[in-house]
């Protein structure tokens, strides 16, 4: 994220605030990425050092005296998705600054981590199977409404855990540096 989309989200995150708390805290964001450009850091970078986005705004919430629960609640699902879409421009960003054996080497990782994450839904067809088959013993209606939510839910689980994988590992393969500042 680059710093002016990363101020305006802040802006707008911050609208609880009064005017003056919210530019006060938005002046102490601009002072900081000109301190940290000037060291020759990039605004990606700057970005980064900040953390997750949600828990700097609940962070400055909460020193104003404002309650955040349900703001961080609607929050984890929006950011699940951005890190997702992240990931997948840093892979474009990569392809584009990489030589075709780089490239080539990437998009055998990324068959194999499709293979991986396809293997991966072999206990949950086994689990829906299993679950399905109990469910199937109840009186008719009540079963079919429950073996619908019983797939819809595993299958919302592996998607979950389908995109979660594909976010670690991407991310551990594009941004290593990242990982090694991080211990």
């Amino acid at each position: 994220m680059k710093k002016e989309e990363f101020l305006n989200r802040l802006e707008e995150a911050l609208k609880k605030l009064t005017d003056e708390d919210r530019k006060k805290v938005l002046r102490k964001y601009k002072a900081t990425f000109t301190r940290q450009l000037k060291k020759g850091k990039t605004e990606e970078e700057i970005v980064l050092e900040f953390g997750n986005f949600n828990d700097l705004v609940n962070e400055i919430l909460k020193e104003h005296g404002i309650e955040t629960a349900v703001q961080e609640s609607a929050g984890v699902i929006t950011d699940f998705f951005k890190e997702f879409l992240n990931v997948v421009e840093d892979i474009v960003k990569y392809i584009t600054e990489k030589d075709s054996k780089e490239i080539i080497t990437l998009i055998v990782k990324i068959v194999l981590t499709l293979i991986i994450i396809s293997f991966l839904k072999l206990p949950i067809l086994f689990i829906r199977d299993l679950g399905t088959g109990i469910l199937d013993l109840l009186f008719m209606p009540l079963s079919t409404v429950l073996i619908f939510c019983w797939r819809f839910i595993l299958e919302l689980v592996y998607i979950i855990i389908a995109i979660t994988l594909f976010i670690k590992i991407f991310n551990s393969i594009i941004k290593p540096d990242n990982k090694k500042k991080n211990k």
